[in-house]
């Protein structure tokens, strides 16, 4: 770096500590909060709207009579690490990764009014492994799609729509 590099840092760090100098020196009063917290919480809780609710926030209680119960099944061998994505054409695919155990490993998809489009999921071995890798969606307790590889190194797609 040069002696203009230097000289223009030089004349950047004056500046900067005098703007700190002179925020510094502010004469702002700040008057302390004396509402309780508990209040507030209470005015907050009192407040509550429907068009608060945060797009994907996951509703409380009790599923609707018209819930599908969905879910999407991972089996292979044991200590098989893989990753991949899962979900509907409407909720969105959620990514995942894990290692497989002795029993397959199951991700519940929330179809809530049961409009929730076609169901899709990939997964892959992420090293090469012998063994079959399973991908299943089960719709209330029954396999309704299934897929697999046995290639060491390869990935397993399935897909289901509840129209056929």
């Amino acid at each position: 770096m040069g002696c203009g590099g230097l000289a223009i840092l030089g004349v950047l760090a004056v500046v900067l500590l005098s703007l700190g100098a002179i925020l510094g020196r502010s004469d702002v009063d700040i008057e302390p909060i004396e509402e309780p917290v508990e209040e507030i919480l209470d005015e907050l809780d009192e407040d509550d709207d429907l068009d608060q609710v945060q797009p994907g926030a996951q509703p409380v209680g009790r599923a609707p009579e018209t819930a599908t119960p969905l879910v999407v099944r991972v089996s292979g061998p044991q200590g098989t690490a893989y990753s991949g994505t899962f979900g509907t054409t409407q909720g969105g695919m959620i990514p995942v990764d894990g290692i497989l155990g002795a029993a397959p490993v199951e991700y519940a998809i929330e179809t809530p009014g049961g409009a929730f489009g076609a169901v899709s999921a990939v997964f892959q071995k992420n090293q090469p492994v012998p063994g079959t890798l399973r991908a299943e969606v089960l719709s209330a307790g029954e396999v309704v799609a299934e897929g697999s590889t046995s290639e060491e190194s390869s990935w397993v797609e399935v897909k289901w729509s509840p129209q056929g």
